[in-house]
């Protein structure tokens, strides 16, 4: 499975939309949280993170260190067609073509 920022931007979005809502929907707030409110309008933009948007910065930050190729596996692979012991599954490559061709479709 790739994980990709589309991933990240729809988790954040998803939590935003749902604040946004709240506050839409004119969620009664008290008067210490009004002056909380005006007075933080006047400084910078606080920002909490969720735990969903620190999953997703934890899993990007492990994409990021991965390398892109695992070199141990390349060379396996190598030394099996190299020897003549590489055998290839010829129904598991059918059955990921055909799931390819139908997530496309779908």
């Amino acid at each position: 499975m790739k994980i990709d920022n589309k991933i990240a931007n729809y988790e954040i979005n998803k939590h935003l939309s749902k604040l946004t809502s709240n506050i839409n929907e004119g969620q009664q707030i008290s008067d210490g949280q009004k002056n909380n409110k005006i007075n933080t309008e006047s400084r910078d933009a606080i920002v909490n993170l969720s735990s969903a948007s620190k999953d997703v910065k934890l899993a990007n930050e492990v994409i990021s260190s991965t390398p892109d190729i695992r070199e141990n596996k390349v060379l396996e692979i190598k030394e099996k067609i190299e020897s003549g012991k590489y055998e290839i599954n010829h129904q598991a490559v059918a059955a990921k073509l055909v799931d390819a061709f139908m997530e496309d479709i779908l």
